[in-house]
């Protein structure tokens, strides 16, 4: 049975067995198939609700998004995704006035477009989509998550947001001034023992007088550093161009997608304590009762420790998930970063922000914490906080104190 197959089941298990663990368990092991419906508000009751958190968990699995059946009558907007969501649009548009994101709070993919909006302080309201109905969705054709509603463009997918966002911001900032030139070889050379200054880093958004991004990679300057014995200082890496810069950002970009999702979904579930933790950081997200968090997050953790047993042979990740893991995150701390404080240089790029949005999206975590300590990737990640700064959402979710 798939993960998505399991989690379409899961939400009925909720509504038909309650608080009944030991007939939740049992009805989790049937063969029959669910399926689930749309005509559902966006508050319902909270037997529905409890259900709904189940389904959010697909999300985190790299599973997807359950599909739902329509008429024509409640999905009048047919949403096409770009054919390539990691190409920059040729042409920049205005600025929206107005960012609606429809999301799964703890969704990595929507994670993602909520540290580019953090960081790029795009002022945003969020719409949190009910996982079973699906019913704010109604209105279109595209049933999955992230949306986003641009004043009246409407953009689905993650990367495809990100990168039909980046332009427009970008076009309507000031250009950088020149970079300083380098200083001359001579002065390097007088004082051989004094420690090399790092690179002054950039205020802790993406400031309207300096670069950043995919489009102005000249403006990163990157990090000097002194060798062992303090005797020689080493020549920074030479600038990539714009094009190589470009596809480097953009291999990155689909290795978080591809990669880096999949081998933290498999550990996140790998044993039945890390599927509790999970659950209970899933359901602490919702305003709902102890009782209603209990029962998600009890029959919720029972259904992913069964699931999460079959992930490694789905994403082919062989031998011990956390070094799986740890070996992730070591790639791209080594062969992204390169020495620089961020992969973009001096302030993050579009690399950047998708790495940090799904790694957060699980900070509550064994995995998190595992993943911090033991790899190359924690100044990263502090430097990454720093940079993106408060959360530019209207509304303030839960997920912003996390």
């Amino acid at each position: 049975m798939s993960s998505a197959g399991a989690l379409r089941r899961l939400p009925i298990l909720l509504l038909a067995h309650g608080h009944r663990a030991s007939g939740i368990t049992h009805a989790a092991l049937s063969s029959r198939l669910i399926n689930t419906g749309i005509n559902d508000q966006r508050y319902g009751d909270s037997n529905r609700q409890r259900a709904g958190i189940m389904l959010a968990a697909a999300s985190l699995l790299g599973a997807g998004v359950v599909a739902t059946n329509t008429s024509a009558a409640d999905a009048p907007t047919k949403i096409e995704v770009a054919a390539d969501p990691y190409a920059l649009p040729v042409e920049a548009h205005p600025l929206p006035s107005k960012i609606i994101l429809y999301q799964y709070e703890v969704c990595p993919y929507c994670c993602k477009v909520r540290a580019f909006l953090d960081f790029y302080k795009l002022p945003y309201t969020v719409i949190e989509v009910n996982p079973l109905t699906k019913g704010e969705l109604k209105w279109s054709t595209y049933k999955k998550v992230p949306v986003v509603k641009l004043d009246d463009e409407i953009v689905a997918d993650s990367s495809a947001i990100m990168s039909r966002l980046v332009t427009d911001v970008l076009a309507a900032r000031p250009a950088a001034p020149p970079p300083a030139p380098p200083a001359p070889a001579a002065a390097v050379a007088a004082s051989p023992a004094s420690p090399t200054p790092t690179a002054k880093r950039s205020s802790s958004w993406w400031p309207f007088g300096s670069g950043s991004g995919t489009l102005d990679v000249g403006s990163g300057a990157k990090d000097q550093t002194a060798a062992a014995a303090a005797v020689t200082v080493a020549a920074p890496s030479p600038s990539p161009s714009p094009v190589d810069a470009l596809a480097e950002e953009v291999r990155w970009r689909k290795w978080v997608d591809d990669k880096l999702v999949k081998v933290l979904t498999a550990n996140i579930y790998r044993n039945w304590d890390e599927s509790v933790e999970t659950f209970k950081y899933i359901t602490e997200q919702t305003s709902w009762s102890w009782g209603a968090r209990e029962v998600a997050r009890w029959a919720g953790a029972v259904m992913m420790w069964q699931v999460g047993k079959r992930l490694p042979a789905k994403y082919g990740i062989e031998g011990d998930l956390r070094k799986a893991l740890y070996d992730t995150a070591n790639d791209f701390a080594d062969n992204a970063l390169l020495g620089r404080r961020f992969a973009g240089g001096d302030s993050p790029n579009l690399a950047d922000l998708s790495a940090f949005g799904v790694i957060r999206a699980v900070r509550k975590t064994g995995a998190f914490r595992d993943l911090m300590e033991n790899t190359r990737l924690a100044p990263w990640f502090a430097a990454m906080e720093e940079a993106v700064g408060g959360s530019a959402r209207v509304n303030p979710g839960p997920g912003d104190a996390a």
